[in-house]
């Protein structure tokens, strides 16, 4: 049995340690989204530490037929959709399947997305240094859907950034974004919870509380 590489406390410790690498790349001026809900509070400490201001995008993945822990894909808030394609070719996914499923969960994702934002409005990306954080890549899916609906607002630098990702998942993501930021590129990878002490269940009390101390602060 592998031994487990626990490299942080929780999300907090994270965020701090993402944030000095950071340091270089954002400040005030600079837009965080935290991909909820993870994502969020480890975007938020990172926001915090360097003066920048925070936002949440909300990614959903979507299951595989009769195994929906496997994402098949992940799409946006925004409609823009990231596809797994061993996972949908092993199964024998259609597109069209894909893209419907996809379509049916974005209402629900804007009304989530609505209430973390507490009736405050998406913060623009156009012409700014931006970065999309989540805790921890495995495959990338959920990021790189992210990314898709962030670079469509013209950001003037996009960055891709988690505390510890596969390197697959780094490998997919660099051509998609200016920058991507990791401290921890790892190549035995089997679940993000595994790199960390806690890693309870973020609720959405805790994402709303983040976004509104992100606001005040920034």
């Amino acid at each position: 049995m592998r031994g487990l590489r626990v490299l942080f406390r929780d999300r907090v410790d994270a965020g701090l340690r993402l944030a000095e690498v950071l340091r270089e790349y954002l400040g005030p001026g600079s837009v965080v989204y935290g991909i909820a809900r993870g994502g969020v509070v480890v975007a938020g400490v990172v926001a915090r530490r360097l003066g920048c201001a925070l936002d949440v995008i909300v990614v959903k993945k979507i299951g595989a037929p009769f195994n929906p822990e496997l994402a098949a894909a992940a799409v946006t808030e925004f409609g823009d959709l990231a596809v797994e394609d061993e996972v949908v070719d092993f199964y024998g996914i259609s597109r069209e399947t894909i893209m419907k499923k996809a379509a049916d969960q974005v209402p629900a994702m804007r009304g989530r997305a609505e209430s973390y934002r507490s009736g405050r409005g998406f913060i623009d990306a156009a012409g700014k240094t931006v970065a999309v954080i989540d805790d921890g890549l495995a495959t990338g899916t959920t990021m790189l859907a992210a990314v898709q609906s962030i670079k469509k607002m013209r950001p003037s630098k996009l960055i891709a950034s988690a505390p510890v990702a596969s390197t697959a998942a780094a490998s997919r993501l660099r051509p998609f974004v200016d920058q991507f930021v990791c401290p921890y590129i790892e190549e035995e990878f089997y679940a993000v919870g595994e790199f960390y002490e806690n890693f309870a269940q973020v609720t959405d009390a805790e994402v709303i509380e983040y976004l509104r101390a992100g606001v005040n602060f920034c």
